[in-house]
């Protein structure tokens, strides 16, 4: 099946809604949003997977090697940085954060953010890493 297949339709309410999400940059305040958009910036990457799970950290980014797993980050999608510790996160079962937004030091300005963060970007370009603090 292609993207073609899709059962696409001319739907004037939809169309609205896109454009009142697009105009007011809803759309990156979503965790599904962001998986989203690190998938599809993987999408170009060859040898690499993610593996979700139903408890936390939410996913695997597995690399692989001559097709056997090589190595695997623990990762944690968020909407912003700061609702990893406002989820109360352990940060020693984790490797990294992936977010929309890195709002960390403006949330906690006297506390060092205790993993990489990596921010999905809102664009077909690759987001940005950074690193750990401290």
């Amino acid at each position: 099946m292609s993207i073609e297949d899709f059962p696409w339709r001319i739907d004037a309410k939809l169309v609205d809604e896109v454009h009142s999400l697009l105009s007011s940059n809803k759309l990156t305040l979503y965790e599904n949003w962001v998986i989203f958009r690190f998938g599809c910036e993987l999408g170009n990457v060859e040898d690499v997977d993610l593996v979700f799970r139903r408890k936390y950290p939410d996913a695997l980014l597995v690399r692989m090697k001559d097709g056997e797993i090589d190595q695997a980050l623990n990762i944690e999608f968020e909407e912003n940085s700061s609702h990893f510790r406002d989820h109360k996160h352990d940060p020693t079962k984790c490797d990294l954060i992936v977010c929309a937004s890195h709002d960390w030091k403006e949330r906690f300005p006297s506390e060092a953010c205790p993993l990489p963060v990596y921010v999905v970007s809102g664009t077909t370009s690759h987001g940005k890493l950074f690193p750990k603090e401290g």
